[in-house]
């Protein structure tokens, strides 16, 4: 499929995880950093995902104004570079 990055083309630009952002796959990497790596499996989605990002931290600034931003990743299994996707 145009535009979709295969998990050996993720481990490759460093991601170690499957992941999903309010239903979109994703890659994700860097864990145990302060600012994860995170990458749409499929190019197009981006756009869905900058839209979300900018959803989230407008409501999560509204509802908690103290607080620093976050994001709602949902952090998936280690990528096999076997695995087909």
């Amino acid at each position: 499929m145009l535009g979709y990055m295969t998990a050996r083309q993720a481990r490759a630009a460093g991601f170690t995880h499957h992941g999903k952002y309010f239903g979109v796959p994703i890659w994700i990497g860097d864990l145990d950093s302060f600012s994860p790596v995170v990458a749409a499996k499929w190019a197009p989605m981006e756009a869905v995902m900058t839209l979300f990002h900018h959803i989230e931290a407008t409501l999560h600034a509204l509802r908690y104004p103290d607080h620093p931003p976050v994001f709602q990743f949902w952090i998936g299994q280690l990528i096999d570079i076997e695995d087909k996707a």
